[in-house]
């Protein structure tokens, strides 16, 4: 079989990721590199295939702006497209003149190739592009009816799909919990009270148990509270975490980071560490969120953020694919300074956004510059700030 995806961007060097390198650098295998560019580009075709289900390859091929696509249609269809039209441009699928984005001849929508060669090079991640089917199959009310992305994206049908992908077993996923965790290891000390918003899946809880336990830190930890605003995964973590995280002291609680944590029984200056993967960019109020986290830790407590990141701000990045269909993602209030767009942002943006909190000692794993300058498709890190 011919390799659809084109050549695979090498590891990045030793030197650009920083005191923690050599752990980060066992990231960067073959299968990790393919399925990343693989995700990708099946990503593009099944967008671009989203709106020939809508009905809109005529009007793509004859030229047309994002005004016109959005004209009829519910209010909430104008930030994916937004996204999608830009990211089909950046993959290659469309062109643009002006405001004017228009599709020309027969580009290459086979998804079966990319999945061929993924069962290839990194069996077991069928769930990456399971999910992106999903979504596509799933989300035309979206545009034609006017229903909220939560409900068509998190039903029952798709649910286990996110289960699935949300794991440490999935390379794509991994990272994220990865890098948070070597950042927030260094953190911890004797007696820590940590606590994780909007933990999900479980995933990091269970990287911490395992990770800690075999380099006899977790000890260390005597209260891990995991929270998350939705009562599926908290029941779900409840019934099922203790024996997934051996060792890991456990406590459960519904937490919404949109409402003063005080008022959800958090105390100030409670905790040693709070830590959050891919959750904090869904703040309503990211300014005011993030001074509620830094009243709530210690004098000597860190607040330890993992997030994917945008080499710039124009960049569109994959995953946002998911995200724009949801209202928590889109609907975020903005400031230039310190949140100047909603969804993932870039390092710096995050820098102003803590040093604006009042956070210090703002540390990144691995260093963001110049690593993203050489390696664009490395969009993810932790960032560690301290009160």
């Amino acid at each position: 079989m011919a390799d659809p995806i084109g050549p695979i961007e090498a590891a990045p060097s030793l030197d650009l990721l920083g005191s923690q390198g050599p752990e980060i650098l066992k990231l960067f295998t073959r299968p990790f590199l393919m399925l990343h560019r693989a995700s990708e580009l099946y990503t593009a075709r099944i967008c671009l295939l989203l709106l020939f289900d809508l009905g809109w390859e005529d009007r793509l091929r004859s030229g047309t702006t994002l005004g016109t696509l959005c004209t009829g249609l519910p209010d909430q269809v104008r930030k994916p497209l937004a996204w999608m039209l830009p990211f089909l441009l950046y993959e290659g699928l469309l062109t643009r003149n002006g405001e004017v984005y228009r599709l020309s001849g027969q580009p290459d929508l086979d998804l079966l190739e990319l999945r061929q060669l993924m069962d290839e090079e990194a069996p077991g991640h069928r769930v990456n592009f399971d999910l992106l089917d999903g979504v596509r199959a799933r989300i035309r009310p979206f545009f034609t009816d006017g229903k909220a992305g939560e409900g068509l994206l998190f039903d029952l049908t798709l649910f286990p799909l996110w289960l699935a992908y949300f794991r440490n077993e999935n390379l794509c996923y991994f990272p994220n919990n990865l890098l948070a965790l070597l950042a927030l290891r260094e953190q911890l000390p004797e007696g820590a009270r940590v606590l994780e918003l909007g933990a999900g899946a479980g995933s990091f809880a269970q990287l911490v148990a395992r990770q800690g336990a075999e380099e006899g830190w977790l000890l260390r930890i005597a209260d891990y509270r995991f929270t998350d605003v939705a009562p599926t995964f908290l029941r779900r973590a409840q019934r099922e975490l203790k024996a997934a995280a051996p060792g890991l002291p456990l406590s459960f609680q519904s937490l919404d980071l949109n409402r003063p944590l005080g008022d959800q029984g958090i105390g100030p200056a409670s905790l040693d560490a709070i830590i959050g993967i891919n959750v904090l960019h869904v703040a309503q109020d990211l300014e005011a969120t993030l001074s509620d986290l830094r009243s709530r830790l210690k004098p000597s407590g860190c607040l330890v953020i993992g997030e994917c990141l945008k080499p710039s701000l124009d960049r569109p990045l994959y995953l946002e694919f998911f995200f724009n269909f949801i209202k928590g993602f889109t609907e975020v209030t903005l400031d230039p300074r310190w949140r100047p767009r909603h969804g993932f942002l870039t390092s710096e943006a995050w820098d102003a956004a803590l040093q604006h909190a009042g956070f210090s000692q703002i540390h990144h794993t691995p260093p963001p510059r110049p690593l993203m300058d050489r390696h664009p498709n490395f969009t993810v890190g932790a960032m560690t700030a301290r009160v």
